[in-house]
């Protein structure tokens, strides 16, 4: 008597995306922010994420709210383009507490968040 050995059905393949982040970098100088670039890249290697879209912005001197650059980040959470904004640090979004919360608050919102990678 002999045994086939019939080989299992083959499990159907789902296909994953990898989560999309916009990294926001605020540029208050001429020179460009390369260690905050390369920081932001380094954290979403980290945590196997692409980034999608790069935000440079040379508006740092108003309010979260009036950075026609860092809305257009918020926008790509809004499209469900990207899933969060990753900034190297808070003061990338706002020197001020208040106003990187309220920031934070409108992206959590929109169904994102806001992730900094440097604490």
């Amino acid at each position: 008597m002999k045994l086939h050995h019939t080989p299992p059905a083959p499990s159907p393949q789902i296909p994953t995306e990898r989560f999309q982040v916009v990294i926001y970098l605020a540029k208050p100088s001429p020179a460009f922010p390369e260690l905050e670039m390369r920081s932001c890249e380094e954290y979403a290697l980290a945590h196997n994420w692409d980034v999608t879209l790069t935000v440079l912005d040379d508006e740092t001197e108003k309010p979260p709210e009036q950075r026609p650059l860092l809305l257009a980040a918020l926008q790509t959470i809004k499209d469900k383009t990207a899933g969060a904004i990753l900034a190297p640090s808070r003061t990338a979004i706002s020197p001020i507490d208040g106003e990187f919360d309220e920031f934070a608050a409108q992206v959590e919102k929109v169904g994102g968040f806001l992730q900094v990678a440097r604490r």
